[in-house]
Formats: C-alpha cells, sequence, structure tokens
C-alpha cells in the first residue's frame, strides 16, 4: 500500500512538472510581445529625405538603396551616403517593386497627369526604361498603382480606375489587377474592385493582398500554380469609416476627429511574424491586422509632424527592422526602427 501511494505521489509529482513545464511552453510561445506590432509615435521616426515632389512608393534593397518615386525621373535611387540619382525620363511614377533579379517596377498613376499609366521596369546597370504592359484588353492602362513582384517571376499590379481620380470612395468598381507572366504576356487577373491600390504577397507567396481603398479593407486571393487569383475573400474588418463616392475636397475639409476615423487605405507590406501594416493616408494613420485578422493600431500623427499622408512603407536596414514610410504629404521618407522585421521581398535572401 505505501509502495502504491509512493508511486501515486511520483507519477503526481511527473505530472504536475509536466504541467508546468507545458506552462512554461505556453507562456514562452504566445506572449503576443514578440509578434503583435508595438505602437510607435511620430518621435520615433527621424528624417530620410525631403524636397520629393510627387513622392509616393518606395522599396529596399540588401545593400541599403532605397528606390523611391517622385517627379524627378522614372526612379529615384538614393544610396547610404549619397545624393538622390534620378533614372530614366519622368512618366508619372507611383508604386514601386523590386523584381528577383534587382530591377525595378514602376507603375505609372497617369489620371494624375493626365497621361498615360503603363507599367515599367528598369535596369539600373544600363538605365534602360522598358515598358511592360500600355494596354489591356484593347484600352489604354492609365492609373496602374501598387505592383508587387514574386519570386517565380510574375508581376502583379493593381489598376485603380477609369477616373476621376478624386473619386477616392468610388462605387463604381471599375479597378482591377492584372499579372505579367515570366514569359512578358499580360493579364487581367481578378475585376471589380472599387479603388483597388497597394498590393503584396505574404511570405510563402501562398496570397495576393489588396487595400481596396474606396471600401476601407482589404481583400486577399490565393495564387494558383500558373499564378492566376482563385477564392477571393475579405481579409480582417473594415479599417475605419468609409463614405460613398467621397471626394479629396469632401475628405481635406472634415473636421480633425471625423479625419482619424477614415479607413482609405493605401500601401501594404507583411512583417516577420505575419502581420500586414497598412497606411491610412488621409488620417495619418499605420494600422496593422494580425494573421487572425484583428486591427492593432500603430501609429497616429493628428498634427502630420512625420507621418503627413502616408501612401507606402517598406522594411530595408541589415537586419530588416529599419520601416521606412512615404509622408507624401511632407514630400519626405521617414525612417524608425521596428521590433519586428520586415518580411523578405522577391529581391531579398529568404531567412
Amino acid at each position: 500500500m505505501m509502495a502504491a501511494n509512493r508511486a501515486v505521489d511520483r507519477r503526481t509529482a511527473m505530472l504536475g512538472g509536466a504541467a508546468l513545464a507545458l506552462a512554461g511552453c505556453t507562456r514562452a510561445g504566445t506572449p503576443r510581445a514578440s509578434t503583435v506590432p508595438a505602437p510607435l509615435t511620430p518621435a520615433d521616426f527621424s528624417l530620410v529625405i525631403d524636397g520629393l515632389d510627387h513622392a509616393e512608393g518606395v522599396a529596399s534593397a540588401p545593400d541599403g538603396r532605397l528606390f523611391l518615386s517622385n517627379s524627378g525621373g522614372a526612379i529615384g535611387v538614393l544610396a547610404p551616403g549619397q545624393p538622390l540619382r534620378q533614372v530614366g525620363a519622368p512618366l508619372a511614377a507611383n508604386g514601386v517593386a523590386v523584381d528577383a533579379r534587382g530591377r525595378v517596377i514602376v507603375a505609372n498613376m497617369g489620371l494624375l497627369q493626365q497621361q498615360p499609366g503603363p507599367l515599367q521596369r528598369i535596369s539600373l546597370e544600363t538605365g534602360t526604361v522598358e515598358t511592360l504592359v500600355s494596354e489591356l484588353e484593347g484600352r489604354q492602362l492609365v492609373a496602374s498603382n501598387g505592383p508587387t513582384t514574386a519570386r517565380d517571376g510574375c508581376i502583379y499590379c493593381t489598376h485603380s480606375s477609369w477616373g476621376p481620380v478624386a473619386n477616392i470612395g468610388t462605387t463604381t468598381p471599375a479597378g482591377f489587377i492584372y499579372m505579367v507572366r515570366p514569359d512578358g504576356s499580360a493579364a487581367i487577373v481578378a475585376r471589380d474592385l472599387r479603388g483597388v491600390n497597394g498590393l503584396c504577397l505574404d511570405r510563402d507567396e501562398r496570397h495576393l493582398y489588396a487595400s481596396l481603398t474606396a471600401e476601407g479593407r482589404i481583400r486577399r486571393w490565393r495564387r494558383n500554380a500558373d499564378g492566376t487569383l482563385a477564392d477571393p475573400q475579405d481579409f480582417g474588418p473594415q479599417l475605419g469609416s468609409v463614405f460613398p463616392d467621397q471626394t479629396v475636397k469632401a475628405i481635406l475639409a472634415l473636421p480633425p476627429q471625423e479625419k482619424a476615423a477614415l479607413g482609405y487605405c493605401d500601401g501594404i507590406a507583411f512583417d516577420m511574424a505575419g502581420n500586414l501594416w497598412i497606411t491610412l493616408p488621409f488620417s495619418n494613420r499605420l494600422v496593422a491586422l494580425t494573421p487572425q485578422g484583428r486591427q492593432i493600431d500603430i501609429l497616429h500623427d493628428p498634427a502630420g509632424e512625420k507621418i503627413a499622408m502616408p501612401t507606402n512603407l517598406c522594411w530595408g536596414g541589415p537586419d530588416r527592422r529599419t520601416l521606412y514610410v512615404v509622408s507624401r504629404g511632407k514630400g519626405m521618407i521617414v525612417q524608425a526602427r521596428t521590433a519586428i522585421a520586415g518580411a523578405p521581398l522577391a529581391n531579398w535572401p529568404t531567412d
């Protein structure tokens, strides 16, 4: 009997120890402090470059270079310690991405300047600017907006609308996403989107995510083996208030508290923990959606001191923990350090 009791005691002790070990594993594996983005303040940001006209897109390279859209060239190249270098003739540069071979992809928002809106590819070594797509289905592109690249050579880009460009809350679902295959052929792969804007792939490149500005929400598609898209799903909640056919002029006339509540979204990018970071230009905010779709508030700069009409964002630096944000309202790019690194894009080595 005493031996049986000792066996029970030993089993109880072992089970208790296992429970404590499991509890320790749970505490170590699920504290969201390491996986949920920490809030930032305007004071966390410092200036990278200012004096930019029509600042909009930004992308980074492992060697420290930044590629940024502005009115001075087809693309601006900012190397560490060097002045901004313009490459190619300017058109209407907007969103920027880099492919696996280091070539820069530029989407042109021609509607802003009553010009065409093609998708271009730029070789930084030669300065050659190549037009990838200028028309689809017999219609000239005018509003190519947000590009992103996959490691398999596919390029995706949004085309926001056919105009007017100032109708931020457009109720006309005329936007679409098009794909450029590795062989250079192009096709529309998602249609009937209201003001589709920023675009990115998740870390495994299994899904393509897009910001639907007019709806104030994120949508994603599963990528098929041939690069086409399937199974569209809204991801996360509506990011704030949106209003049918609300114009830029009407938005700018709103009182500060109403602007702060707006959910019109623009640039998007993933971090290593699977959080999707999102710019909200008209409210001077950055937010994120966790992998479960829960919205996290990152930053609000009501005075627009550092984050004024943020359009696009990306990570760079040796550890990819330097967050770059385009502050279009100030004509500048600012940077801050984040606890979580950004996910490596097509032109970066995988971790």
